[in-house]
């Protein structure tokens, strides 16, 4: 009976009427919790990353409208297992964005003169958290490269940064030799842990003075190198032979080469 779903007035009606009748009718909605969603939210949100850079790379939109409905749908689930527990609804977390946002942009709705935008942005929403005591109080658990660079923004506020980039990629050879001693010394998995978070800390640090995501820059090469390593079996496979058999030295040719088919634009069917 879609039509208890379809035959309401608007949008919203439908969505909060769509999660009521999950919670109520089907045993795997019923039986979700903030906690059991966590995973397949955090799934959600990288897929729709993935969709929004097929619509950089093929112009295909329709992936996204689809990322986008499932997103969606973690936000009823969270707004409706509020509501049972007697704390909040969708419509409060409506309201509460709506206040939030217009806050932040008196720029626009205040009609007030301001100087960097990004500055008044954060110095509104660290007026939102002042029982923080510290800068880097408040951060959301973010992947450990998002993490990082949100950090070194906060310390970069009170004018704990390099001033430039090339500053930084110093600092990284300083980093890779510090780790190589270590590899060298033979030294304990705790001190090279310890000498590689520094690398990738300062490897964070770089992306961030230039105006690049880490994350989203190490899930773009995670993607291609899985793309080229189908591509190497794909090759490997209608030259009738196994990528285990093979030595590094072929190995490495037959990504050459499906780098290099990547690059052309070569597809096989």
């Amino acid at each position: 009976m879609p039509e208890r779903i379809y035959n309401k007035d608007n949008y919203y009606d439908k969505l909060y009427s769509l999660m009521d009748v999950l919670r109520k009718e089907c045993p795997w909605d019923r039986e979700q919790t903030i906690s059991s969603l966590r995973r397949y939210t955090l799934e959600e949100v990288h897929e729709v990353i993935e969709a929004i850079d097929l619509v950089d790379s093929t112009g295909d939109w329709q992936p996204l409208k689809a990322e986008l409905g499932d997103l969606l749908i973690q936000i009823l689930f969270y707004s409706r297992i509020a509501e049972e527990s007697d704390q909040f609804n969708l419509a409060d977390v409506i309201d509460a964005l709506i206040e939030k946002m217009i806050y932040r942009h008196p720029h626009v709705f205040d009609n007030q003169q301001t100087g960097n935008l990004d500055e008044q942005w954060n110095r509104l929403k660290d007026a939102e958290h002042e029982e923080r005591k510290s800068l880097m109080d408040g951060i959301p658990p973010l992947p450990a490269l998002k993490y990082a660079q949100k950090q070194q923004q906060r310390a970069s506020r009170v004018g704990f940064d390099w001033t430039e980039a090339i500053t930084v990629i110093d600092k990284m050879h300083e980093e890779l030799a510090e780790f190589e001693f270590e590899v060298r010394n033979h030294s304990d998995k705790d001190r090279l842990e310890d000498e590689f978070g520094d690398i990738l800390f300062t490897l964070a640090n770089l992306a961030r003075k230039m105006d690049l995501d880490a994350e989203l820059c190490l899930m773009r090469t995670n993607r291609k190198f899985a793309h080229r390593f189908r591509k190497m079996e794909d090759l490997a496979t209608r030259a009738k032979q196994s990528l285990s058999d093979m030595d590094i030295d072929a190995l490495e040719l037959l990504y050459k080469k499906a780098k290099e088919q990547e690059a052309k634009g070569v597809i096989h069917g």
